[in-house]
């Protein structure tokens, strides 16, 4: 049986075509395909057809996969008030710093706070290998004495040595709260070198530490909930 010029037999070509259409393509689907029949004529433009469609389908792949290669992955951990805990560096149980929560807040009660620096911390659990690159919080400042102001400072994102239980300060806010009301205040790492901004949980334990600072002259009659920390978020970027 003669072949017209226009016809090629299921040799090399098709083998190769079997092995291609064998590998796997999970991002897209080949359709389309010319089904051949042993032993008969193949046309030219279905051989052609079908590599077509194959190429399509694998460049789609392709295309896919550098899309996800060249976007970097962002993330966040967010802690509401009810995160943090009193932190004092003091065993006495008659501490002046009163933490209270209530609400969607917490702050220190001002009849024990008053003319002091008090704190509170919560755990951050970030991702292994992750670059931390922001720390933001929300406080509501509306408190100010006759002649001096109380405020949040400073907020910062605390990484503690599981060998030699040192703690060091890796981001922190730069700037005071102003008794402006509600406000995010901002951090900026405050690490010598890059490598610290990344997390290694084997060998470190994160916290977030919020500081309040109580002037000598505010009024004993205000209420400390004027000074009040809604929560903080923690930014990253994944490698």
């Amino acid at each position: 049986m003669s072949i017209s010029p226009m016809a090629v037999t299921l040799t090399g070509s098709l083998a190769l075509l079997s092995l291609t259409l064998a590998a796997p393509l999970s991002a897209a689907e080949v359709s389309g395909l010319t089904t051949f029949v042993p032993n008969t004529p193949a046309l030219a433009e279905e051989v052609n057809g079908n590599f077509d469609a194959v190429k399509s389908a694998v460049d789609d792949n392709d295309q896919r996969i550098t899309d996800l290669e060249a976007k970097t992955p962002d993330g966040a951990v967010s802690l509401s008030a009810f995160a943090f805990s009193e932190w004092t560096d003091s065993n006495n149980s008659s501490s002046k710093c009163q933490m209270l929560r209530i609400v969607n807040y917490a702050y220190f009660d001002l009849f024990w706070a008053k003319s002091t620096t008090c704190s509170m911390t919560a755990p951050a659990h970030l991702p292994q290998g992750a670059t931390v690159t922001g720390l933001s919080c929300l406080v509501d400042d509306e408190l100010y004495g006759s002649t001096e102001d109380s405020n949040f400072y400073p907020i910062s994102l605390r990484r503690l040595d599981l060998a030699t239980a040192n703690t060091t300060n890796i981001y922190s806010t730069s700037t005071v709260s102003s008794n402006s009301g509600l406000q995010t205040l901002t951090g900026i790492p405050s690490t010598p070198t890059a490598e610290d901004l990344i997390i290694d949980n084997s060998q470190y334990a994160y916290t977030v530490m919020v500081t309040a600072l109580y002037a000598d002259d505010v009024n004993a009659a205000v209420a400390g909930n004027n000074l009040k920390l809604h929560g903080c978020t923690v930014e990253y970027s994944l490698p």
